[in-house]
């Protein structure tokens, strides 16, 4: 009887121990089996539930034949690992329709981009300023169109001419009909600066941001006043002192062209030593009084007496010399000295007359 007890114990001790060892075996062998997921997939706004033995979102999206471009959201990242009920999102990168100044750019945009950020990233890619009217926090899609415009700011600079006048002055040192400029006019100006504001390159503002006069320079003629019935006679004809001629035209006649260093001087003490008053003041060294169209010479080149037409001052007589002309130097009288120093020394043409 005994040891039928013991055998009955040790009968149920056995089949103690394999109720309770069976389950840790039995899982082992389920461990060994591949992993399966529940996986929620929002795709463009559309949800469905998947079954998958994936490890990672980018596997899944591969069993799901479903190919992310650069610009496509996903969330989680792709490179994360699957855990159960996870859920993937998927948003397309889209075709945001942007005008510019009124013309139409197609710009891919980023899911979740809004119109802030896409008139900052535009900014930036066409180093342009631009305005913005609408709301810049509202998220894009691509139904929205967006209205850009330009502004830039530049500088003009514009310039408006003043006429010089002309104003005459009686001198009867020259004879009637010839006229002498004393003072050449010249133009003056009107500058302004402004800033002007173009938006979608329409002017909108302008702001005058500087002004500057230049005056004109009167232009100051010698007209002359005395009469033509005192001139000089020469050999076969008569020539008005100072007077102006076309030295291209036929009948201007000459027989020695000369090239001069020519200066000018005036009837006063710097020029002459003498003060009016002083027995030889204003006569020359053949007698004549100086006048506009007496000039002086070395006699060696140009007897004295010798007609002459000099480029740019007029008829002339040979009638005066001077301690400094010597050789091809002429020096021509004016009554003003400013006239005279404003002429200086120059190389010049002389034409020696029949």
């Amino acid at each position: 009887m005994v040891k039928l007890l013991r055998v009955s114990a040790f009968v149920l001790v056995v089949l103690l121990v394999t109720a309770i060892t069976r389950p840790y075996v039995g899982a082992s062998t389920l461990d060994s089996e591949p992993n399966v997921y529940v996986v929620t997939l929002i795709y463009n706004g559309v949800s469905t539930r998947h079954r998958t033995t994936a490890h990672t979102v980018a596997a899944f999206l591969t069993e799901q034949e479903i190919e992310i471009g650069p610009y496509d959201a996903v969330i989680p990242h792709i490179r994360n690992r699957l855990e159960d009920r996870r859920i993937i999102e998927i948003n397309r990168a889209f075709y945001t329709n942007v005008l510019v100044d009124g013309v139409r750019n197609q710009i891919i945009t980023v899911p979740g981009k809004t119109a802030g950020e896409m008139l900052e990233s535009m900014q930036t890619s066409t180093e342009l300023a631009l305005l913005f009217d609408g709301d810049k926090g509202k998220v894009l899609n691509e139904e929205i169109i967006l209205e850009f415009s330009t502004w830039r700011s530049e500088i003009e600079h514009i310039t408006k001419e003043i006429s010089y006048a002309t104003e005459y002055i009686d001198n009867p040192s020259l004879y009637e009909g010839t006229e002498y400029i004393r003072q050449k006019g010249m133009v003056g100006e009107h500058r302004f600066k402004y800033e002007v504001i173009f938006v979608a390159n329409v002017e909108q503002t302008r702001e005058r941001l500087s002004e500057y006069t230049i005056y004109p320079t009167t232009q100051l003629i010698y007209r002359g006043t005395k009469s033509t019935a005192v001139i000089i006679e020469t050999t076969l004809e008569l020539f008005a002192l100072g007077a102006l001629t076309d030295t291209g035209s036929p009948h201007f006649q000459y027989v020695r062209q000369l090239t001069m260093n020519a200066s000018a001087y005036t009837a006063g003490f710097s020029c002459t030593g003498k003060r009016p008053g002083h027995p030889a003041y204003r006569i020359t060294a053949s007698g004549r009084e100086v006048e506009h169209g007496i000039v002086a010479v070395d006699p060696r080149v140009i007897p004295l007496g010798t007609r002459l037409y000099v480029e740019g001052y007029g008829f002339a007589i040979a009638a005066d010399t001077g301690s400094g002309i010597r050789g091809y130097m002429i020096d021509l009288f004016m009554e003003d000295i400013q006239d005279a120093r404003r002429f200086g020394r120059r190389n010049i043409t002389v034409f020696v007359l029949e």
